[in-house]
């Protein structure tokens, strides 16, 4: 890895915008130990001002003391050139040693007035930005082309979260670990057919959820103790091997018991309805992720993100991931559905590339994994909205190899950014 120590600087400039991301990795990795960080905002980044502070100051091994963050309000006056260049020369002139400006951030009339206040007062200051193409960090140079250095940093899934403002409960974070590996990679290899996944389809909405949800949500626990046993006997045969070697289905009686299964490691009857009714693919998923986590350097893998959006007014608003991991900072998102049919399957998809640019900017790259049979169709109808380098749709025939077609994924994104 190529080290970026050469062109760190004691006075760090960062104009901040809508995602924090690329400011949060700019002071990670171009700021001298004990040197300053300029937060320039405005009333519209306050908040990401406020989280970036929170991030840089709990920044792992080296973390960034408060004295060593100075805020620089420009109010509303993001596009007022005078007064952005009066503001940031103010602050520049008396200082002394190496200074920098990171313009990734902003407004474009903020990137421009602060790199000439900066410039003009300052002309060997470093200036730099951030590829997400090529996922390199780039060092301005005159009339040559940039210095282009890749980043030596890992971020976890928990800090790009906090970095907007998204925490996690501590009594529920997204999970590490897989519910039944093993009984998901057979549902998985079940449902590569298409009648064997209408029949179990079937199933679930004629025999298992009048049982356990009858109305819109899930029963309560003491009325799914009254009527523990689903009848398994309408299923194929392969299904029903699989629940009884998986969930200790009763063979003779062809009936799955709730109790029985409940033993398996889920906390609540209800949430075996939510695993037989689709939660099982996130579960083989991130298995899959996790095979490939033996190749690539992925520095952390989770499932089911169920998160208040701190954002958002509406208190029912949540922001949901079904399996994400991060490749170096980079975040990979992949939502999931059992569902085939293609409005819905691209509803999803749209969704989770919104929510994923959020998280983590231009950089971040969006899969879907579902049950429908035409994922190049799917994917191709997406193109003229989305970069096609940003996004992946797995279909039916790609479950048998997930893992593999995963892997090729992140190959593809590698020799990308590698160009």
């Amino acid at each position: 890895m190529t080290t970026l120590d050469s062109y760190k600087v004691e006075h760090l400039f960062l104009l901040v915008g809508e995602n924090p991301l690329p400011n949060y990795i700019a002071a990670r990795t171009l700021l001298e130990d004990g040197g300053t960080v300029y937060l320039v905002f405005t009333e519209h980044t306050i908040k990401q001002e406020e989280c970036l502070v929170e991030c840089l100051k709990k920044g792992g091994t080296n973390p960034i003391q408060e004295q060593q963050l100075e805020p620089v309000d420009l109010e509303d006056r993001e596009s007022d050139s005078d007064f952005i260049r009066k503001t940031i020369q103010q602050i520049i002139k008396p200082l002394t040693g190496k200074i920098g400006l990171h313009y990734t951030g902003g407004t474009k009339a903020m990137a421009v007035h602060a790199y000439r206040a900066v410039q003009e007062n300052k002309p060997d200051a470093v200036f730099s930005y951030l590829d997400s193409r090529r996922l390199e960090m780039c060092i301005d140079r005159k009339n040559d082309q940039p210095i282009r250095k890749k980043i030596p940093l890992e971020l976890s899934l928990e800090k790009l979260f906090k970095l907007h403002n998204l925490p996690w409960q501590e009594k529920k974070p997204p999970s590490l670990d897989a519910k039944l590996p093993d009984a998901a990679a057979d549902f998985a290899d079940f449902h590569k057919y298409q009648e064997n996944a209408e029949a179990w389809r079937a199933w679930c909405e004629n025999e298992m959820k009048p049982k356990m949800k009858p109305g819109k949500n899930w029963a309560n626990e003491s009325v799914l103790k009254q009527q523990p046993i689903l009848d398994i006997s309408s299923l194929p045969p392969e299904i029903k091997n699989i629940l009884c070697k998986n969930l200790d289905a009763c063979q003779e009686k062809l009936e799955l018991s709730l109790t029985k299964t409940k033993n398996k490691g889920f906390k609540k009857l209800k949430h075996i309805g939510e695993w037989l009714d689709g939660i099982w693919l996130e579960d083989y998923v991130l298995e899959q992720v996790k095979n490939v986590s033996k190749k690539y350097p992925i520095n952390d893998i989770r499932m089911s993100f169920h998160i208040e959006d701190q954002n958002s007014e509406s208190t029912e608003e949540k922001f949901e991931f079904d399996v994400a991991f991060m490749l170096g900072y980079q975040l990979f998102a992949i939502s999931c559905t059992t569902d085939s049919t293609k409005v819905l399957c691209k509803s999803k998809l749209f969704e989770a590339y919104l929510r994923a640019r959020q998280l983590g900017g231009d950089e971040a790259r969006v899969a879907l994994v579902c049950c429908y049979d035409k994922p190049d169709e799917l994917k191709a109808e997406l193109i003229t909205t989305i970069d096609n380098r940003k996004i992946q749709v797995f279909g039916r025939k790609d479950l048998e190899q997930l893992s593999e077609k995963i892997a090729e994924w992140i190959e593809e994104n590698n020799q990308e950014a590698n160009k």
